[in-house]
């Protein structure tokens, strides 16, 4: 592929990351071929392999595409309220569960290929830096972990299943460090660790 992508290239090549995510939510990671993308973005197979020379660079390609809209996700987030997580998590995990399917799936596949490390890192760096922002979590990194374990619970389980629920379940996970009046927001705090 040449390194100038038309308008319609660009359009052919989302339609395929897009396909990847549907492809991955019905089938798991073994159900991803360029043949299977090729046919749920109603595009030939030769599409398939000219904008992905290799079945790592299709799913490193949908990875960053599902981690691209996380963090915009993560980083609107930043301004806003515990209320605003919660409903964005119920909407990522009940509404638009393929995202957040084929977003696990590829987390997990980033731990065996390296290609995919700096994309499932920034994932996880947005939602500590959400968390750090939305609720002033003064150790972001331990309250992303167990949102993790509650993010698989709702994508597994199901529950919680309402925006209030899963607030409850932050509340409870992130304590009183979002109700505080003399927290200070976190690039005006001194010290702070990576």
């Amino acid at each position: 592929m040449s390194a100038a992508i038309t308008a319609k290239g660009q359009v052919r090549r989302d339609a395929l990351l897009d396909a990847v995510i549907r492809v991955l939510e019905r089938g798991g990671l073994c159900s991803v071929t360029h043949r299977a993308v090729a046919n749920e973005a109603g595009l030939p197979l030769s599409a398939a392999t000219y904008y992905f020379a290799t079945l790592d660079d299709l799913l490193t390609g949908a990875l960053r595409r599902a981690t691209e809209g996380q963090v915009q996700l993560f980083a609107r987030l930043r301004d806003g309220t515990l209320a605003d997580f919660a409903e964005a998590l119920h909407r990522w995990t009940h509404v638009d569960r393929a995202s957040a399917i084929a977003q696990y799936e590829l987390l997990l596949l980033a731990m065996r290929r390296d290609g995919l490390r700096e994309a499932a890192d920034s994932w996880y760096r947005a939602l500590e830096e959400a968390l750090e922002a939305t609720a002033g979590v003064a150790r972001p990194q331990v309250a992303a972990l167990t949102l993790d374990g509650l993010v698989l619970r709702m994508l597994w389980r199901g529950e919680p299943s309402s925006v209030g629920a899963i607030e409850a379940a932050l509340r409870e996970i992130l304590g009183d460090a979002h109700d505080r009046p003399d927290r200070l927001p976190p690039s005006t705090t001194s010290g702070s660790s990576a």
